[in-house]
């Protein structure tokens, strides 16, 4: 099974930060809802090529950086995962496209 992966703005108009979507071949979702805050330390970490654990709004969900994977664990849910060199790529190419995000 293949999975593909899309860094996207939110649903509401004019609000910072992004969804991150996950879609496997039957076109199932999985999505990530990160704030302006957390978007902003998510980039801050990818773009010094750091690890670390990002707290999510909620106090439950987090984001873990390696070298390697970043792997999101969000409340009753399974973990996901992505490559952290493909999650660089995609949020740089966001915010070229949307610098006020």
């Amino acid at each position: 099974m293949k999975d593909s992966f899309q860094v996207e703005t939110p649903y509401i108009p004019n609000e910072k930060g992004c969804r991150l979507i996950w879609r496997n071949e039957n076109e199932e979702e999985r999505v990530v809802y990160l704030r302006e805050e957390e978007f902003r330390e998510l980039n801050e970490v990818l773009s010094h090529d750091s690890a670390a654990k990002i707290e999510l709004e909620d106090g439950v969900s987090s984001v873990m950086v390696n070298s390697d994977t970043t792997e999101f664990f969000v409340a009753h849910r399974k973990p996901l995962q992505i490559s952290t060199e493909v999650l660089k790529q995609k949020v740089t190419d966001f915010i070229s496209k949307n610098p006020s995000s």
